[in-house]
Parts: C-alpha cells; structure tokens; sequence
C-alpha cells in the first residue's frame, strides 16, 4: 500500500509574501524523468475516474521513470480514506492540515516534485489511454522546455523556442498563449520554475505560468493525444473575479517578454470583455440562487467578491 507523506506547513504571515506556506527549494537528485502532480480539493468522484487510469499507465512504464504526486487539500469529502487505500509503487500523497488554497496547492506539488519534468493535471481532466507513454517519447526524443498537450487533431509540431511557437499557432489559433495556461496543459522541466516569481503572482491567478514561462528559452513542442477535457469541467470552488484583468495582465507579461507587439493588442481588448465577464457573473450567481436551497444565501454573499476585490 502506498504510504502517505506527512507534511506539515508553517504559514508566513508577512503580506509581500501573500501568506503562501514556506515551500522547499528544488535540490533533489533523481534520475526520474517525469512527476504528475495531481492537487485536489473535494472531487472524489473525479479522482477515482482520474487516478487509477494514471497509476496504470504509470506502474505500467516501470522503471522509476514516473512519479504520481497528489496534494489533498483537506478534503472532507472521503479524499483521504480513497488514497489511504490505493496501493501503488508510483505513488506518494499527502493531506494539507489545512485548506491552502488551490494556487497555493498547485505550488506546493510542483516543490515536491522529483523528476526532470513536472506535469500539473486537474483532478477533473482525463488523460488519454496512451497519454504518459507520449509524454515520456517527446522529453526522450526532444527534449524540450516545455510540452504543451494540444486537444486538437493536428501532427505533433516542433518550434525551436516559445516565441516561435506563439508566432507559428498565431493563425490558427491567436489566444495559444491563454488556452494552454489551463494546468494540464502543460509539462516543463523543474528546473525552469522558480518558486519566488510564483509565490509573487499568486494574486494573478496564472502563478504556476508564471513561475516558469519567463525562463522557456528552448525547445517547445506541441503535442496531440495527451490530453481530454470534460464537456463540462468541476466548478470552481470560488469563482475567480476579474479574470479579463488578470487575462490582460499576463497578456501584456508575454508581449514585453517574448517581444510580441500584437498581444498588447490582445490584452487590450480583453479588458475590454470585463463587462461581459461581469454578465456571465451575474448569470452564474443568478442561477445558483434559482437553485434554492440553503446554499443560495452563501452565493449571493459571494458575489459580493466581484465587487470588492475579494478574491482578486
């Protein structure tokens, strides 16, 4: 049975810091090629769908090649138990003695990470039958920066750098650089990612692009075959405000960055989107409240948050 990692956190209670818990530095030796790193929070009945698909393909590959990581965010939810009763050589787990928060969970199973590459999955996106075995012969064959698993139905391409990439996709698909800041779209090596960059943009809801995308110089590929999301993902357990904002923020990150004059553009007009944002708010809390129910007084007090800045 696999045993569980007992980890305690000391909380840092300084502002500059944002109150992340105090994360470990990067110094491990492994000869591991790729870590899953799996954060949840009350999504049982995805992680039972999720993890027994990825623990077969991962004990399947032998070799201590891959690690399968999940962070348990103090769930109530039965998470504990399930994991408790897993048996598998690839796996390590942990229980948060506290709700960190989802960006801070995704930063503490990227810290513990040990192989060369790091791949952050959504315990509600589903990974394809052949999923990790692809993921193992791209880093093998070219060793990129960065993998970025692509839904579509297109041939694995190849650009000598991210900038290249984003330039190379512009046509086909012009917002790349926002729809693959979805966590399970991405496998980077550890080494890139620097946990101080992240720690300090975790109010911008992209710390985990931000931790390492700066220090992509290299190889990117893009890879078909990888990766499947829902028709209709788990909802958010807070729903994040502003993201239009924070959509621009990163946008403009990237223009100055890479030297991409056209995402300034593109960040403009996505500030432009916050009164539709604003709307689609409003529809979400609307129908949570038509829901009924003793939840309904919760939801509207929430969405005071948008207002406010709560959650921003």
């Amino acid at each position: 049975m696999a045993q569980p990692l007992k980890v305690e956190f000391t909380l840092l209670h300084s502002p500059s810091c944002f109150g992340i818990i105090d994360l470990p530095n990067f110094s491990k030796n492994s000869n591991m090629l790729l870590s899953i790193c799996i954060p949840t929070f009350n999504r049982l009945s995805y992680l039972k769908e999720l993890l027994p698909a990825v623990l077969s393909q991962a004990d399947g590959i032998g070799g201590g090649d891959v690690e399968v990581l999940v962070s348990n965010n103090c769930s109530t939810d039965g998470t504990a138990a399930y994991l408790e009763s897993l048996s598998s050589s690839s796996l390590r787990f942990w229980t948060n003695e506290t709700n960190i928060g989802g960006d801070r969970n995704f930063l503490k199973c990227i810290s513990e990470a040990k192989g060369e590459y790091v791949w952050l999955v959504g315990d509600d996106d589903i990974i394809e039958n052949s999923g990790v075995a692809l993921i193992l012969d791209v880093l093998r064959r070219e060793h990129p920066d960065l993998l970025i698993a692509d839904e579509s139905d297109r041939n694995e391409r190849v650009f000598s750098d991210y900038r290249a990439c984003l330039l190379g996709e512009f046509d086909r698909k012009t917002l790349l650089a926002l729809s693959h800041t979805l966590i399970s779209a991405n496998i980077f090596q550890r080494e890139l990612f620097d946990l101080e960059v992240a720690k300090s943009r975790l109010w911008s809801s992209y710390s985990h692009m931000f931790g390492f995308i700066g220090n992509v110089k290299g190889k990117v590929v893009l890879s078909p075959g990888i990766l499947r999301t829902r028709d209709e993902r788990a909802e958010f357990e807070k729903y994040p405000s502003f993201l239009c904002v924070k959509h621009a923020i990163y946008l403009w990150y990237l223009a100055k960055r890479f030297a991409l004059p056209s995402y300034r553009w593109c960040a403009v007009k996505s500030v432009c989107n916050l009164p539709l944002e604003f709307g689609s708010r409003v529809k979400y809390y609307l129908k949570k409240v038509l829901c009924g129910g003793r939840k309904a007084v919760c939801f509207l007090s929430a969405s005071c948050g948008f207002f406010t800045g709560g959650w921003f």
